[in-house]
């Protein structure tokens, strides 16, 4: 089992632990529940792979009755711009059977924790990656409430037919104000000689794709791609912020990042926060540098 990474504050409440993903799970007949668990299953291993997942509902016909429901990455996608939300612990067990997952996430917001639960049989790919993303994706949804879910299908759908979406959305004013950073760090792409700034250019051949600006005492960085890059590109949704960021924000004690993104959704930076030592400075470099590989070449398109 892993340990907490975060201790429990006396104030929030915790609620116990069920398999459900939405407040209308429960009602789904069992078909729909296995058809959805396959789909979200799909979706994990392709953001593993780093793809861009556009499926945020999932619609499936029973017995005459379509039900629509928010996918794995739906959920994810209401949870990142609702922000607030943190992953404190997860543990896992091992059966002869499967692989089993225990997740508690904060929701600052409320001030409340939630658990979220889920398995995987050992016999499938990836069981252990499967079996706590799909433990997060069930905590994430207790804290989507019940009212938001058929606004959100909505958005979503709409957003699949090339309409505009309802604006705001719903979802939106939990995660507002953001709190804007400013930091001592320079945000520049360009090499230069600056006091108390160590440079890693992230370099690929004899090709530039960004560089990371760090202060000495490492408190805090930047990591600024070459040219701006979709912040919805797959890369950067399905590998850099959960398996970069997001891992090292749970892991330690501290880091926090944010991303800079333009009106047009375009990843101009992300500034980080943190007592950042070489191994961790080298695990942004080599995350940043292969993300920014990744989506420049789908910008680039075919040669």
């Amino acid at each position: 089992m892993k340990n907490h990474m975060t201790e429990q504050k006396p104030e929030t409440r915790t609620t116990s632990p069920t398999p459900d993903t939405s407040p209308e799970k429960s009602q789904l007949p069992v078909e729909v529940f296995h058809e959805m668990e396959r789909r979200d299953e799909n979706q994990i291993l392709a953001e593993m792979r780093g793809e861009l997942i556009e499926d945020l509902v999932y619609s499936v016909d029973i017995q005459g009755k379509r039900v629509t429901n928010l996918s794995y990455a739906g959920v994810k996608e209401a949870i990142r711009r609702r922000g607030n939300v943190e992953i404190l612990e997860v543990r896992t067990e091992e059966t002869p059977e499967e692989t089993r997952a225990l997740l508690r996430v904060r929701d600052h917001e409320n001030r409340i924790d939630v658990l979220g639960a889920s398995s995987a049989e050992k016999g499938k790919p990836f069981a252990y990656t499967l079996a706590v993303n799909k433990a997060e994706r069930n905590a994430f949804a207790k804290l989507i409430p019940a009212k938001w879910y058929a606004v959100l299908i909505d958005e979503y759908l709409q957003r699949r037919q090339g309409k505009a979406s309802p604006a705001p959305s719903p979802v939106a004013p939990a995660a507002q104000p953001v709190e804007e950073w400013h930091v001592k760090v320079q945000v520049t792409k360009d090499v230069v000689a600056i006091e108390g700034v160590r440079q890693h250019p992230l370099i690929q051949g004899t090709t530039s794709v960004g560089i990371i600006n760090v202060l000495e005492d490492g408190s805090e960085a930047s990591i600024v791609p070459e040219h701006p890059i979709p912040v919805d590109a797959g890369p950067v949704q399905g590998f850099l912020i959960p398996r970069v960021l997001d891992a090292m924000k749970t892991k330690h004690e501290g880091f926090d990042y944010r991303l800079n993104v333009d009106q047009e959704g375009m990843l101009q930076a992300i500034l980080i926060r943190g007592k950042l030592d070489e191994s961790q400075v080298k695990d942004l470099a080599s995350g940043a540098k292969w993300t920014f590989m990744r989506a420049l070449e789908k910008q680039a398109g075919p040669a």
